[in-house]
């Protein structure tokens, strides 16, 4: 990865498992990764992110071998507490936003709350460590609020590409690569009157201003001009892949 730490960048849908794993990669303290979601919703989604594939591979090397070691060695990296993983991942300062209000507030007061020294470091290369601020689902949050909108998502990405240059922090947006299960955590109001959500939340089409209205019966529409959640994130972010050579070119 090269070019310039300043440039914040939007990941294609990954699960939460990834956008983890790309942190502990690449990051350094310090580093926080905002989930805008509660803390249990946050943990499930992990969860399901990592058991069907550990378990998978576990039962395969089980039924090839009763020898320990290969199950252990067929476990997904998470589930083996080993001393590289419990240290880099003591470094990570994670938050849980349940709410957009939450959001924002944390984040006026962010870049204050860090008592880090700067870092001279003005490029991204491969295999280096770097302070990240990562925001997982900042799309799914704005869905059951009246700023799911662009001037809504607008407002919010402002606000943490602020947070994030003021801190001196590489920004990283993700979204759910597939429809959570719990997609509104537990939001009763959000169950009927927000629309099914995109397998890419990035290409959700969204109206221009908050408050728009919504039309028809079950398959409603937006009243007025709309425009995808993507092109709205990608005015403040390079949209980038985990396998890109080059993230911040």
């Amino acid at each position: 990865m090269s070019g310039s730490m300043k440039i914040p960048i939007a990941l294609s849908p990954i699960s939460c498992a990834d956008l983890v794993s790309f942190i502990l990669q690449h990051h350094e303290a310090p580093t926080t990764l905002i989930s805008c979601s509660p803390r249990e919703a946050f943990l499930a989604e992990l969860q399901a992110s990592i058991q069907p594939a550990a378990l998978q591979n576990a039962s395969e090397s089980v039924s090839a071998s009763q020898d320990d070691d290969l199950v252990s060695t067929s476990l997904h990296p998470f589930l083996l507490p080993t001393i590289h993983l419990i240290a880099r991942s003591r470094s990570i300062n994670l938050v849980f936003v349940p709410t957009l209000p939450h959001l924002r507030a944390y984040l006026a007061t962010y870049a204050m709350s860090l008592t880090s020294t700067k870092h001279t470091s003005t490029a991204i290369r491969a295999g280096s460590q770097i302070p990240i601020l990562g925001i997982w689902g900042l799309a799914r949050l704005h869905r059951s609020t009246a700023e799911h909108s662009a001037q809504g998502l607008s407002r919010t990405v402002a606000a943490i590409v602020d947070a994030a240059s003021l801190a001196n922090q590489q920004l990283v947006l993700a979204e759910p690569s597939r429809v959570s299960d719990i997609d509104h955590y537990g939001d009763a109001e959000a169950s009927d009157e927000t629309p099914a959500m995109s397998e890419d939340a990035w290409k959700e089409h969204v109206p221009l201003l908050s408050g728009s209205v919504r039309f028809g019966g079950e398959d409603r529409h937006w009243a007025g001009k709309t425009v995808e959640v993507g092109h709205v994130i990608a005015k403040w972010c390079r949209f980038v892949k985990l396998d890109d050579e080059a993230m911040g070119a």
